[in-house]
């Protein structure tokens, strides 16, 4: 992580507001204070294929599309006797910039995206059960984070 740079607001031009709609998400996470510390350097998008850049700021994490600068995802942090504790998730549910409507699979991607891109873990990609069969895994997955993970199935027919 030392030869990697923290990221702020101003790494990466493209970071637009969350959208007024926006919908909250049920996540139950704890982080002790060395999760917190690689979580709060976030993400700088170094290649084409880096999809999201991520960024802490006052507390709350903000994960924007790298291409688009669309706020997807806000996370908000309060320090607890028990760690870092996720406060408030929100995701985007403006259809014009983010189309899944899922909370499901939203807070199941929010957590892959927060393990394997700020924890440098090695968790599976949440694939939704409701992919159309002739779009393979790989190809979505490689659209939705740009990486090449294990896949998990997410019951997505619930909303």
């Amino acid at each position: 992580m030392t030869d990697r740079k923290k990221a702020t607001r101003e790494s990466w031009k493209k970071n637009l507001p969350m959208p007024e709609t926006k919908k909250r998400l049920s996540v139950n996470r704890c982080f002790s204070q060395e999760e917190f510390d690689k979580i709060s350097f976030g993400l700088i998008p170094q290649q084409m294929e880096d999809k999201w850049f991520i960024f802490l700021e006052n507390l709350q994490l903000n994960f924007h599309r790298s291409w688009t600068g669309q706020c997807v995802y806000q996370v908000v942090f309060k320090n607890d006797t028990d760690g870092w504790k996720i406060a408030d998730a929100w995701v985007s549910r403006d259809e014009k910039q983010y189309r899944n409507a899922n909370d499901d699979y939203d807070t199941a991607l929010l957590s892959f995206l927060i393990d394997n891109f700020l924890l440098g873990k090695n968790t599976p990609f949440p694939v939704p059960d409701n992919l159309p069969k002739d779009v393979p895994k790989g190809v979505y997955q490689h659209g939705i984070s740009g990486t090449g993970y294990p896949e998990t199935k997410v019951n997505s027919n619930s909303t």
